[in-house]
Formats: C-alpha cells, structure tokens, sequence
C-alpha cells in the first residue's frame, strides 16, 4: 500500500489477495450487496428491560416493574396499543384478551441531510406482537416478531432479505423506537405529577455551608418546575444542562407594578446574567445555590431577597419560612 510522504511503500504477505484485472482496475472492484451497517443492540432508555436472548425465532424483552402497584403486562398493551395508533398503524388482527395483535403495513419516513443534499427513506414493515404476564402480575415479556420489511432510498428500492440476522436487527430496531416512546410518556407524566403538588421551598445551607435554597422535593421534579419560579421573578433562562445542574439566567428589573399585580415582594438585583446550581442532597432534598455571572456565590443577603420576594400567594409554591435548616 501506498503511505504517502510518511514512509516508503510497503507490503505485508498476511493476506493473499487475488491481482485485479484490467476492467477492474479502470472501474474498481464489483461485489454483491453488502449490510454494512453493526448489529442492531437494544438500548434500554427505561429500568428494569432485558433481552431474553433464549428466544432465537423473534424478539423477546422482559420487563420488571418497578412499581409493585403495576400490573406490567396490561401496561405495556396499553402503551403499544397507543404507540401503534400514534403512529397510524392498522391491524390485521388484534384480541386485547389475549394480548395479541398482528399489524397490516407500518410505515416510517425519515429524512437524512440539508435541504441542498437530503435524502428520505421509506421502511414498511408487517408485525406480530405477544404480550405475556411473568413473575405475577409485576413482571411481563413482550415478544415482536417481524413478518415483512422493505426499505426505499430515494424512490430506489433497496435489496433485503429477512434472514435470521437481518430479521433480529428489525425487531430490535422496533423494540428500541417502542422503548423511546415510553421513555417520552413517563417523562411526560412525572411532568404532570410535579405540577400537581407544590414546591416546598425553605431557605437554608447547601452540603458546604453556604446560603442556599432548599427544595424538599427531588432533583428531577425540581429541575421541571424551577423554570416558572425563575421567570416569574424577572428572570430569562438563556441556557440549561441538566447533566450538570445548572441554569444560566438574565435578570431584568421588571416595572413597579409587577411586583404586586404577580404576589411578589419587590426585590433590588443587578440586571446581569446569574447562575444558578441545582444539588441532590442525602436526605433526597435539593439545593438551589445562587452564583453570579463569574460563577462566584451571590452574596447571602441577596439570595435571602429573591427568597423573601415569593409570598405565600404566589401559586405552587410553598414556602417554608418556620423550618429553616441549620448551618453544619
């Protein structure tokens, strides 16, 4: 092989490739259709899915509730039952009883690349699900076995064949779209149910002593609500990371009749950009911790302010001004 200005030509005998010939030499080397795509893996986006990777004729995950309260195998029917209808798919049979269904064509469109240089593919596939109850009624297997499939680039039917291989990668590819979607509906719940209850916030000390904002309320539910509070007294949220806790915020000193016409006592703050740093604390709580725009801790008497400014009229909010924690 040639190695450029690096090094001089060299060669290896470990392989013994055959000479090209001259047609193959003006226009490359021909082979069949070649998948070079890896092996389709399940990702479990959700706790508690395993693939039994006994069953070798379809698909099989099983899955573990988490909430003994479930009855995990009527759940999972429900939520493919409302992925299925989502998504536009007709059946060709379907028995709730027996938690089977069979699907008539499912149809997926998806497009690669900008405008100038884009490209879509069409997969229409054919489907037979079986939903089974395990371990009692907190444990269920969902089983797809995939029926037909065909993908189109561009209008060019692509050459497949559902051998063994290929038709584990289909089932999987499934499985996978099926588990992000449920993914997206408890994520779309725990919004629902952190809206429901307020947010009980006390004034107090981060794990390092410093002044802080204590929620009693997990990160998670915090991380959802905290927004509406910060826009609510003044505050633009320019940017967010939730790996790492943090929210970057503008403040703009609102007009003097906002305060009152929103429940809030007025406060005096710098219009700059804030940082504000979300904790998990061991007894499960959170702390806010307020930060200026060089990430430097916002004076104690500031961040009492803001705090002070939340009355109790001010709606999801509870604050708890007679149960302040101590500094260590």
């Amino acid at each position: 092989y040639q190695t450029g200005h690096f090094s001089n030509e060299e060669s290896r005998n470990s392989y013994a490739l055959p000479s090209l010939t001259p047609a193959q030499e003006d226009n490359g080397y021909v082979a069949p259709n070649i998948d070079i795509r890896p092996p389709t893996q399940l990702i479990s986006v959700i706790d508690g899915v395993f693939l039994d990777s006994a069953e070798t004729s379809k698909s099989k995950v099983l899955f573990n509730a988490l909430d003994t309260s479930d009855d995990m195998s009527r759940k999972i029917w429900d939520l493919l039952d409302a992925y299925l209808a989502e998504n536009n798919v007709n059946f060709v049979f379907k028995d709730a009883s027996l938690l089977q269904l069979e699907t008539d064509v499912f149809t997926q469109k998806t497009s690669h690349g900008a405008s100038f240089s884009k490209n879509v593919v069409v997969k229409e596939s054919s489907y037979r699900f079986n939903v089974e109850q395990t371990r009692g009624r907190y444990g269920a297997s969902f089983s797809v076995d995939a029926l037909s499939y065909s993908e189109n680039n561009d209008g060019k039917l692509l050459p497949f064949n559902l051998s063994e291989k290929t038709k584990r990668n289909v089932e999987l590819g499934f499985i996978n779209d099926f588990l992000l979607y449920v993914y997206q509906q408890r994520v779309l719940q725990d919004e629902i149910n952190a809206e429901s209850v307020p947010l009980p916030i006390r004034l107090g000390f981060d794990e390092n002593n410093q002044t802080a904002w204590i929620v009693d309320a997990k990160f998670s539910d915090t991380w959802i609500r905290l927004p509406r509070l910060t826009s609510l007294l003044g505050f633009e949220t320019i940017e967010t990371d939730q790996n790492l806790g943090y929210m970057l915020l503008q403040f703009s000193e609102p007009k003097k009749s906002y305060w009152s016409e929103n429940n809030l006592n007025e406060f005096t703050l710098e219009e700059a950009e804030y940082f504000i740093q979300l904790g998990e604390l061991n007894d499960g709580s959170t702390s806010i911790l307020w930060l200026d725009k060089d990430k430097k801790p916002l004076e104690s008497n500031k961040v009492s302010e803001i705090y002070l400014s939340i009355t109790d009229k001010v709606r999801d909010v509870l604050l708890l001004k007679d149960n302040q924690s101590k500094p260590l």
